[in-house]
């Protein structure tokens, strides 16, 4: 039998691994609280730090600094740097240098408030000290990604479009993978009306492929400057809820596309808030070989059919294939001259031109979101996909894109980028999808059996007001608490924030759920849209 010496014994070996384990899982922590460091540089006292300064004279610039050996983001606007850091940790995290010297932090109560820092976006005290001369900078912590883009020569990006050459690179704190990246690139103004707005998006073409924010691996990225989309929710929420649909039905080629927040630098210029978006492509879609994919950016054809494309052209172009001839604007053609019709009197055709089950799907999405420039096939992407069983060898199947007319949320006073929340539209039964409105014209009975079941269906999980709210929680959580939101409006002169309030979104949410719910139990003939 063992003594009760050798238990004491074992007892005292786990104590000290237990001991260990914790140090070794909470070092950057303890050695904060002990050294009384941050990134591995003292914190000090005024006293401490007059003492430092002495003999030294203020060098009159920035020092060049250094985090985790990469270089750190400048605003040349507020003059602050800004460090990335990942909100669900609650100590600081990284290693901050200097080349141009020693640093020290000036002594801060918010050494100590993690999460209250960030979403502040608190300033710290930072010196630099060496060869004589003292630097006094500011840092600010956030809790958002931070891209910076650096064109060559710091050339503005020209607003008309020219390709400017650069490098780009990215700090991760969200996501998993490698924290930091860095690439050359190309980058251009992209939108069309967009493009007058002062905060511009952008098309970012990387040298090579890279997987961004847990995204796609790519070399091809949309920067979504987010400047008409109040409470920079819209976007965002609509593709994740469009995603979640697509998830939960059998269609293959619909779920479209992702987008995460990034701060974004131009320049040694603070640009704000925008999404790094994936690009709705045939890589995004799935597509095969013989589909073809075509994106709607305008609302009008041509009058008179034009032999190469039948006018179609003024307001469509062919995203897939790269390399295509008449015959491949057929498929949109016949799908248009059928489901585009303001009555449509044979169902079985208008049906055989599309997928039903993804059709249905897009008609309660713009039901549900309201999404006032997406339902009249202006900014729709169209894939026809190729080899369907039945007597046409293609169908149509609708994904969304540019979703920030949505929720409630429209323009106002006819100034395109300025927008309003409109509570009344919680009861508008309106806005349903050009062609399943024109099949419901004469075939009701189908149209309502269809919705129906596939709105009790959603409306179990997917479409459900607790996960909604919880999507929305999660999302304007780590907007605020990032301190990236506040930076953001304050870089655009408030713009957007003075006429928006967060919880306009959940009362939509709440409000057009139950009217839908009794909508889509006694259905009644919408209007005919323009």
């Amino acid at each position: 039998m063992k003594s009760r010496k050798y238990y004491s014994r074992r007892i005292i070996q786990i104590l000290i691994l237990l001991g260990l384990l914790y140090v070794l899982v909470n070092w950057r922590e303890i050695t904060f609280r002990l050294g009384n460091q941050c990134l591995a540089v003292d914190i000090v006292s005024w006293d401490e730090m007059h003492t430092k300064l002495a003999g030294h004279a203020d060098a009159g610039h920035r020092p060049a600094l250094s985090f985790n050996d990469h270089e750190v983001a400048w605003d040349g606007i507020t003059e602050k740097y800004y460090l990335p850091q990942n909100m669900s940790e609650e100590i600081w995290d990284g290693l901050l240098s200097s080349r141009d010297g020693s640093l020290f932090w000036l002594e801060d109560a918010y050494f100590d408030k993690y999460q209250e820092a960030i979403a502040q976006g608190h300033a710290f005290t930072l010196y630099c000290i060496g060869d004589g001369a003292w630097y006094r900078c500011e840092v600010v912590f956030t809790g958002m990604p931070v891209m910076v883009i650096e064109t060559e020569d710091g050339m503005e990006i020209d607003r008309e479009g020219a390709v400017s050459q650069g490098s780009m690179w990215l700090w991760d704190v969200k996501s998993q993978g490698k924290q930091y990246q860095s690439v050359g690139c190309q980058v251009s103004v992209r939108g069309d009306s967009s493009r007058g707005f002062p905060k511009q998006g952008y098309k970012l073409v990387l040298e090579k492929k890279l997987s961004l924010l847990g995204l796609r691996n790519d070399e091809d990225w949309v920067m979504a400057a987010l400047w008409d989309d109040d409470g920079l929710i819209h976007n965002k929420f609509s593709y994740d809820v469009w995603q979640n649909m697509a998830a939960h039905n059998t269609v293959r080629k619909d779920e479209g596309t992702r987008m995460e927040f990034v701060e974004l630098f131009c320049n040694d210029i603070y640009m704000g808030v925008y999404g790094l978006v994936e690009r709705m492509d045939a890589k995004q879609l799935g597509l095969d070989k013989n589909d073809i994919l075509y994106k709607c950016h305008g609302f009008q054809v041509a009058d008179d059919a034009i032999e190469e494309d039948f006018g179609l052209s003024i307001a469509y172009d062919i995203k897939y294939p790269k390399a295509y001839d008449k015959d491949t604007w057929i498929p949109l053609k016949e799908y248009l001259d059928v489901c585009a019709a303001d009555v449509v009197t044979d169902y079985d055709k208008a049906a055989s031109f599309l997928n039903m089950e993804n059709a249905i799907d897009y008609n309660i999405f713009m039901m549900l979101t309201w999404a006032e420039d997406n339902n009249a096939r202006k900014n729709i992407c169209f894939v026809a996909e190729y080899g369907r069983d039945g007597p046409r060898q293609y169908q149509i199947i609708k994904v969304p894109w540019d979703l920030n007319f949505s929720w409630g949320q429209s323009t106002y006073d006819g100034d395109f980028d300025r927008k309003l929340y409109h509570p009344e539209r919680i009861w508008d039964p309106s806005l349903w999808s050009f062609d399943i409105q024109a099949m419901y014209q004469c075939y009701p009975d189908e149209i309502e059996v269809l919705t129906r079941r596939r709105w009790r269906e959603l409306r179990k999980d997917v479409l459900s007001e607790q996960r909604l709210f919880t999507m929305l929680d999660e999302e304007f959580a780590y907007l605020h608490g990032s301190g990236a939101y506040d930076r953001n409006y304050v870089r655009w002169d408030e713009h957007g924030r003075k006429t928006w309030k967060d919880e306009y979104i959940y009362e939509y949410v709440a409000g057009r759920l139950s009217y839908l719910d009794s909508f889509y139990e006694d259905f009644q003939m919408p209007e005919q849209q323009e």
